[in-house]
């Protein structure tokens, strides 16, 4: 899967990240949010928890575990296939 497609395929998760990115500022900085669709699911301590909890419930469709920070810090991954 393409970055792009990994994106376009969470569009409505990030979305919901966006619209609710004050609220959950004010009651969850610092942890992980679960977010499937239009629905924050769960807010966890541990990205792990969140992980599983997401595959238990979601399987292997796409899903949104995100930390809650004021700037979204870049992430870069590297591929050996080119």
């Amino acid at each position: 899967m393409t970055a792009d497609h990994a994106q376009s395929s969470l569009a409505a998760e990030l979305h919901t990240f966006a619209a609710h990115r004050n609220e959950l500022l004010g009651r969850a900085k610092g942890k992980y949010v679960l977010i499937k669709g239009q629905n924050v699911v769960d807010v966890f301590e541990d990205r792990t928890d969140a992980l599983v909890r997401g595959y238990r419930e979601f399987g292997n469709h796409p899903f949104l575990v995100k930390k809650v920070t004021d700037v979204d810090a870049p992430l870069n991954f590297t591929s050996f296939q080119l």
